[in-house]
């Protein structure tokens, strides 16, 4: 005899059914058809079942007596049941020590047994309650989670407003501001200027160092104003970044 192999209760999945759905098969309608539809009966785990059962099947169908009216509390039931089959486990005590070869132990064998069915099918009958309440329960959760997600970001976003709103109320008064049209307008009144007061250049020759001061000179007059601008808000960028590190 070989060695003993481990064998699942549920079939492994179809593999090699389902590596023949690739995108090249199914668009050479290689790909095989899906299974029938399942019409009257189908077996699973050995079992019959009808394809309008109920999921929770009553005990009549299943060949069963039931031992408990139509309309009924569950709960007063399942205490009901769970003495029931305490008193009938001690009365099968009973039997078993007096005449252990009794034809009553089989028959209270088979009240416990019925009793047991009768609970387990009590408590299925709450599955879809415990079902409802589970995902109540989740998307509570889930809104908690969401409100305190929020909540935190409320609080962070106001630290940073405030933040920000303390590093403009300390940056220093002084600072120059300049918009787009004083820019333009201050550009334009001193072009002329600029241009009259633009020094011509010397025929004679000059040194290097000279030259070097005359070229930086230069530079610094040629400038526009938008450049000058600009140079003025990086100033005061770099004034708030400080003030910031210094907070920091």
């Amino acid at each position: 005899m070989g060695e003993p192999q481990q064998v699942s209760a549920l079939p492994p999945p179809p593999m090699q059914y389902i590596k023949e759905y690739t995108d090249e098969n199914l668009r050479k309608s290689l790909a095989p058809k899906p299974p029938p539809a399942i019409r009257d009966n189908y077996m699973m785990f050995g079992n019959q079942f009808q394809c309008d059962d109920l999921i929770i099947r009553p005990l009549e169908s299943q060949g069963i007596e039931r031992l408990h009216p139509m309309q009924f509390d569950h709960k007063r039931e399942l205490k009901k049941l769970n003495m029931s089959i305490l008193i009938n486990f001690l009365d099968l005590l009973d039997i078993l020590i007096k005449s252990p070869g009794s034809i009553k132990r089989e028959e209270k064998l088979e009240d416990i047994k019925l009793l047991f069915v009768h609970m387990h099918h009590l408590i299925n009958e709450y599955r879809p309650h415990q079902a409802r309440e589970t995902l109540r329960v989740m998307m509570e959760v889930q809104k908690r989670q969401r409100l305190e997600t929020a909540e935190r970001f409320q609080k962070h976003l106001e630290r940073v407003v405030e933040m920000i709103q303390g590093c403009l109320a300390s940056l220093p008064d002084d600072l120059p501001q300049m918009d787009a049209a004083e820019g333009s307008g201050d550009a334009a009144r001193s072009a002329p200027a600029a241009a009259a007061t633009t020094p011509r250049m010397n025929a004679e020759p000059m040194d290097v160092e000279e030259m070097g001061d005359s070229c930086m000179a230069t530079t610094q007059q040629d400038k526009p104003a938008a450049s000058i601008k600009r140079e003025k808000t990086w100033d005061k960028d770099a004034a708030m970044c400080s003030i910031i590190d210094e907070i920091a």
